[in-house]
């Protein structure tokens, strides 16, 4: 059995991390979410073909919308935030609505 991903945010950040979790995080899933639906899915798509097997989805969320967040979060194990900094409030209170585990990978570029 292994874990259940949400990444949010599709970018290069979003993608590498999601790659590593496939690889390497014992993934049984890995859900993309990125308020646009072609990045997510443009992202799965290239974790999945690097990885050999069709581990990620694409699923479509503005990282501002709590609402969709904790939908979309039901029944994940764990969620990865890769988006910027200013989301992690929200991002945070949805995933505490979910009961998922989150994981910051982000800073104030500006500053850090």
């Amino acid at each position: 059995m292994g874990y259940r991903y949400v990444v949010i945010g599709a970018g290069r950040q979003g993608t590498a991390a999601a790659y590593d979790l496939a690889r390497f995080g014992e993934a049984e899933s890995i859900l993309l979410v990125d308020a646009r639906l072609e990045a997510a899915q443009a992202a799965a798509e290239r974790v999945n073909r690097l990885i050999g097997r069709a581990v990620a989805m694409a699923a479509q969320a503005d990282a501002a919308d709590e609402e969709a967040l904790v939908s979309i979060l039901q029944g994940a194990d764990v969620a990865l935030s890769a988006v910027p900094y200013y989301f992690n409030l929200g991002l945070t209170r949805a995933c505490i609505r979910a009961r998922v585990s989150m994981n910051d990978m982000g800073g104030n570029t500006d500053v850090v």
